[in-house]
């Protein structure tokens, strides 16, 4: 067994250090790869969510033990770098308090190598409760099945509207208690055009039997993004993205209302380090076109 176990650990080390080279090299090449490492990967939540017991597809790491732990996870880690910052409202003020208020902006890479990162494991959930969605604002990556539940005491239906197109697309009614999952697939049934100016494509959710009930569902390329919420005193909100490949990108934000102040920010991320960046977001007609 000694000989094994020799070998096996010799494969990690060596399997780690060459995800850690992969950071001198553009974030494109670094993701590529890293993006191949195990479709179990959660980059923002820094977790392995491998299923558990099995192994992680082209993983030589063996096993994932669905938490931080996993080697695969700590490679990617060693091999990137992270990107903070702050987002303030100007010019205009959003409501933050109640079910569908205004407060959740999602910020995102809008190209990170060739955006082809394996979709996650787990599975993301909207509810709908005393009439309303549950969160009001989802953000996924392509490909993610969203589980859509009813534990409210009434009917419930599920439809969407592409925010772009105008089409929809129902998901049917069902009774409390009982769920449908969706997958939003790599070419959303809805959606005929890529998101204009970067922006991502979106799906407005509504219940045809409750017509005062609405949510989003904001639809990424990568995995590189995450919700951030604004406080309604200061009228600003901080985020964090983790485990970014060293390179140059675009960062971007949707909110239903506002957008960038001056357009698409351009920042550079380097190996173990943290970039911070600070974002204004305003009504359209502020805002740079």
């Amino acid at each position: 067994m000694k000989p094994i176990r020799f070998i096996l650990s010799s494969c990690a080390v060596v399997f780690i250090t060459g995800l850690v080279g992969l950071g001198v090299v553009l974030g494109a090449d670094a993701t590529s790869s890293a993006a191949k490492v195990c479709p179990g990967l959660n980059y923002q939540g820094d977790k392995c969510e491998c299923k558990p017991g099995a192994k992680c597809e082209k993983c030589p790491c063996g096993a994932c033990v669905g938490g931080d732990k996993c080697a695969c996870i700590k490679a990617v880690r060693q091999a990137s770098g992270t990107i903070t910052g702050q987002i303030a409202v100007v010019r205009t003020k959003v409501k933050t308090a109640g079910s569908k208020s205004d407060k959740d902006v999602v910020v995102y890479l809008e190209k990170v190598g060739n955006n082809d990162f394996p979709p996650p494991i787990k599975i993301p959930k909207m509810d709908q409760k005393g009439l309303v969605f549950l969160p009001h604002v989802i953000a996924v990556q392509r490909g993610t099945t969203v589980q859509f539940l009813n534990n409210d005491n009434d009917k419930h239906n599920v439809y969407f509207f592409d925010d772009k197109s105008g089409k929809t697309k129902d998901l049917g009614t069902w009774q409390p208690g009982e769920s449908r999952n969706h997958l939003f697939a790599k070419h959303h049934e809805i959606v005929k055009k890529p998101g204009k100016n970067g922006r991502p494509d979106t799906m407005i959710v509504l219940c045809k039997l409750h017509l005062e009930m609405a949510a989003y569902v904001v639809i990424l390329d990568n995995p590189f993004f995450t919700t951030a919420a604004i406080d309604g005193e200061t009228q600003k909100a901080k985020f964090t993205l983790k485990n970014v490949p060293p390179g140059k990108y675009k960062l971007n934000v949707w909110h239903k209302k506002l957008r960038l102040k001056e357009g698409v920010a351009e920042i550079v991320v380097e190996q173990g380090k943290s970039t911070k960046i600070d974002l204004e977001i305003t009504k359209a007609k502020y805002a740079k076109k």
